[in-house]
């Protein structure tokens, strides 16, 4: 009988418990029961839209990596593929969330390669279409304003993985992006560095002394801008693999406009 009596009040209040969860759950299913179909989807849709805001971003910078080192070839039509070489955040709560990062991905990926071809063309050579570079970013921006009226939302750039070796993350590519831009930045100067020599050589055989001493020094400055763009470089390349491409392009770059001064003469 005490066995009993102590058992008893352990029963009641597991009786109590299940009954209780039983309620909630009568209760939570009524919830959802009452929700239309039309109020579903929208949850569905804004989940979706979450996801790609996240994606989008991320996307773009694998997609300028990809485009500046010819990993791809520009204009991508179906980003597909990328799917297979970008990790879904395991953040990302939702089915309908994790959908969305895919499309955000995709999105920004393609404009990302098609501004990327652009800027390696301004790292290695006098031309590129500012025109291409200027829809890319269109592009991108126009999808994250559809999607999230501009405001993008937050993942840890230290800890998502762009790859599935784990070695890329949305700050290695950010920082990579940087090198990629600044690289391009080294070799316009070293276009200057160029025009400003032979500006000097001409002068020089006008017999037009002071035009000669005025381009041979905007040469030498320029020469020496170029070198420290290309140390910047190097700073944000650090040792990143997918960033090896902008420290040979600026390093090339420098040597030129390095070069060009020196065939300044004076």
């Amino acid at each position: 009988m005490t066995q009993q009596r102590q058992t008893t009040p352990r029963a009641a209040l597991a009786l109590t418990i299940l009954i209780a969860l039983g309620v909630f759950a009568g209760s939570t299913g009524h919830a959802v029961a009452d929700k239309t179909k039309a109020e579903l989807e929208a949850e569905a849709a804004a989940h979706r839209a979450r996801g790609a805001c996240q994606g989008a971003y991320p996307g773009w910078l694998r997609g300028v990596v990809a485009g500046y080192t010819g990993w791809v070839a520009a204009p991508v039509e179906d980003a597909s593929f990328i799917l297979k070489f970008v990790p879904t955040p395991e953040v990302l709560e939702t089915p309908d969330e994790r959908l969305g990062w895919g499309d955000g991905l995709q999105e920004g990926f393609k404009a990302g390669a098609a501004y990327g071809a652009e800027l390696g063309k301004a790292a290695r050579t006098p031309n590129s279409s500012i025109e291409v570079m200027n829809r890319a970013t269109e592009q991108l921006n126009a999808f994250i304003t559809n999607q999230c009226g501009g405001l993008i939302a937050p993942l840890d750039w230290d800890t998502t993985m762009m790859n599935t070796n784990r070695t890329l993350t949305i700050t290695s590519l950010n920082e990579s992006h940087l090198a990629m831009h600044l690289a391009a930045t080294v070799n316009q100067i070293a276009v200057t560095t160029e025009n400003m020599a032979r500006c000097a050589r001409e002068a020089e055989a006008k017999g037009d002394q002071a035009a000669a001493m005025r381009c041979r020094a905007e040469a030498k400055s320029s020469a020496s801008l170029a070198a420290s763009f290309n140390e910047m470089v190097k700073s944000h390349a650090g040792q990143r693999e997918e960033a090896v491409q902008a420290v040979t392009d600026a390093d090339a770059a420098a040597e030129k406009a390095r070069k060009a001064a020196e065939d300044a003469g004076g």
